[in-house]
């Protein structure tokens, strides 16, 4: 069987139903209150109150986190069951970077990275969906989420052309069938989604987390209170990084006027090239592209540069 036919177009192909702040308890209130100053940080400062919609779903317990392929792993903040953030990668769709310095002809891709689709680095990740994080209380008491906050904690600029090619944007050329991968799809719904917003993109930056301003969906900003065996799960956007190279992230998280602890994201840094050059399968079904590609009976995927 061939491996185009024998998997959909790319593994991160999904209809997801996600909900982006989860408060989950069996139909409890989801109010947060005023927090007193925590004893574990004296010169802590009062918090407002926050009030959740509630036309936010509720679920009980810590609910699994459908990021896709991989599920998040686990650590403990304060008490509380913590996700290490990772990006939401059934709506990620990177780009894999190919090498400098092609000629203008077509080039061959395996098919193991065509049905196990993992480019290494991931270039221009979809960062509006960006980042899964989730905050499980299975305690009996209620606590409060103060902030999270996202820092660029390394940035590495380069120059120079980038090429890459993508599996749900013109996806590579099947040589056998004649025929290119299709879109991955995917979508978000029901979600209230959160953003960070970077002042600038130089390694320390650093970003609050809110109300996603940009959806209908949004909110809340913290602070506010997750109540006994309740979980929030923030699906966090990220923008401003404009500037081409190698960026990593980490994430703060304080609760109950704690010092923020820092978690750093599982799937590690991306690269960042607004100006790439996008190969794609649809390039090569041109007569000048076609007159280098050889015939084939098995899955033999290329990718072509886009015409001049």
């Amino acid at each position: 069987m061939r491996l185009a036919r024998a998997r959909s177009c790319c593994l991160v192909s999904a209809v997801v139903l996600v909900l982006g702040m989860i408060l989950s308890g069996c139909g409890a209130s989801v109010t947060a209150r005023q927090e007193a100053t925590s004893t574990t940080a004296p010169t802590a400062t009062p918090y407002p109150t926050a009030t959740v919609s509630p036309s936010d779903v509720e679920v009980a317990g810590c609910p699994a986190v459908p990021l896709g392929p991989v599920s998040p792993q686990y650590t403990t903040v304060d008490g509380l069951k913590v996700s290490i953030p990772q990006r939401w990668t059934a709506l990620d769709y990177p780009s894999t970077l190919m090498p400098s310095n092609l000629p203008n002809a077509p080039y061959q891709i395996s098919a193991g990275a065509v049905t196990s689709y993992q480019p290494n680095p991931p270039v221009n990740p979809s960062l509006a969906t960006g980042y899964a994080l989730q905050v499980c209380n299975q305690t009996s008491a209620s606590h409060t989420l103060n902030k999270v906050s996202v820092t660029i904690t390394r940035f590495t600029p380069s120059s120079g052309p980038v090429a890459v090619w993508h599996m749900c944007q013109d996806g590579p050329y099947n040589a056998a069938t004649k025929q290119t991968t299709t879109g991955c799809g995917g979508g978000l719904g029901g979600v209230a989604m959160m953003a960070a917003s970077f002042p600038s993109d130089a390694a320390g930056a650093s970003a609050p987390v809110t109300a996603n301003a940009k959806t209908s969906h949004g909110g809340p900003t913290p602070p506010f209170a997750i109540g006994p065996n309740q979980s929030a799960t923030f699906v966090i956007a990220v923008s401003g990084l404009t500037s081409q190279g190698t960026y990593a992230l980490s994430f703060g998280l304080s609760l109950d006027g704690a010092a923020p602890t820092t978690l750093t994201p599982s799937d590690g840094p991306f690269l960042i090239a607004p100006t790439a050059t996008v190969w794609t399968g649809t390039a090569c079904k041109s007569a000048v592209m076609q007159a280098h590609i050889p015939a084939a009976s098995q899955d033999t995927y290329y990718v072509c540069p886009p015409a001049s």
